[in-house]
């Protein structure tokens, strides 16, 4: 049964599987560098920020059916919609790591790392 929201609540849950894998766990990780502009005394007087980009962790079971098949190095386009904590939009999803882990008394799982870059197109050059 789904849940049952009562009162005020916050969003629940994951709202879609990814393409060959049950979603047990989805994190974003938002970053960018900085480089700082010092006065003569050291005190912080410009800001650079640059190299925007999040980092993406998926954990999950594998579908029995049409298992996940992601190549390392490849663009991945996410079933869930990156929040809107960018400065620009558009951009492309890289596979940065594959974990798989079997056990004989438990489902397959998997953990998948990626990295939205916001300023790369996916296309070729």
């Amino acid at each position: 049964m789904p849940a049952q929201l009562l009162g005020t609540t916050g969003n629940w849950g994951i709202p879609n599987d990814q393409p060959g894998i049950l979603i047990t766990d989805l994190s974003f990780d938002f970053s960018n560098q900085e480089k700082q502009v010092l006065d003569k005394a050291g005190e912080v007087i410009g800001l650079s920020l640059y190299q925007e980009k999040v980092e993406i962790k998926l954990s999950g079971l594998v579908a029995k059916a049409s298992s996940f098949n992601g190549k390392i190095g490849a663009a991945i386009t996410l079933a869930n919609a990156i929040p809107a904590h960018l400065q620009s939009s558009g951009g492309t999803t890289v596979l940065m790591q594959v974990s798989r882990s079997l056990n004989n008394e438990d489902f397959e799982k998997i953990d998948l790392t990626a990295t939205h870059y916001p300023f790369v197109s996916s296309g070729g050059a």
